[in-house]
């Protein structure tokens, strides 16, 4: 929904570079493979603008669309219902076009190997702990920011998320974990920004330019 973006438009829509977000996202899916099904999900009330959308940029990378839930985890598990059993899913934020297609691939290979995957990179600012009004350090090698897309196999990930929603929930891998499951890390890409602020529109925007 990008609530917090304070714009008229879903953040996923916002054009970048003369297109869509979401067209950036999607391309870069096709160029790593083509052959890829691709389920693009979006709330309920913006699918007639993303068609719109797909018309006015002669955009024709085929998709599926699914409707959106009242959360993530939710729009995520509608989207799995398109997703047959034994195959290799990859779930990814609409609005991180900058996605490498390295990392995709070492994510898939990853997840295909040993079940699943998500990409981290390393935290390069000092980080404090806040807690009772006081503070102190913590050893940043032991932290990790994680990135998208993060892979599974299709019938791991579905059992997960037949499950009820938890608060605790914050991405995909954390569904799986609940389950009893140890998640894969493998290197992303210093890029693979999410959008989440009319900051960082412009700084997508250079580096795509780049």
């Amino acid at each position: 929904m990008g609530q917090r973006m304070n714009m008229d438009i879903p953040k996923q829509f916002i054009p970048v570079l003369g297109k869509p977000v979401l067209m950036h996202t999607i391309n870069k899916f096709r160029e790593y493979d083509p052959k890829l099904q691709i389920v693009v999900i979006i709330p309920k009330e913006h699918i007639p603008l993303w068609k719109d959308l797909c018309t006015e940029f002669a955009f024709n990378i085929e998709h599926q669309i699914v409707t959106g839930g009242k959360q993530r985890f939710y729009s995520v598990k509608n989207g799995l219902s398109r997703v047959p059993d034994d195959a290799l899913v990859l779930i990814h934020d609409g609005v991180r076009p900058l996605v490498s297609t390295e990392t995709i691939d070492r994510v898939a290979q990853m997840a295909e190997e040993k079940g699943n995957a998500i990409p981290y990179i390393d935290i390069v600012h000092s980080v404090r702990k806040v807690a009772n009004g006081k503070n102190k350090a913590i050893d940043r090698s032991k932290l990790k920011i994680i990135q998208t897309p993060q892979g599974f196999h299709s019938t791991l990930i579905k059992q997960a998320y037949a499950k009820r929603y938890r608060k605790s929930f914050t991405d995909d891998a954390s569904v799986l974990e609940a389950l009893g499951y140890e998640i894969n890390l493998v290197k992303g890409n210093n890029k693979n920004m999410k959008i989440t602020n009319s900051t960082d529109i412009h700084l997508v925007e250079c580096l795509m330019g780049i």
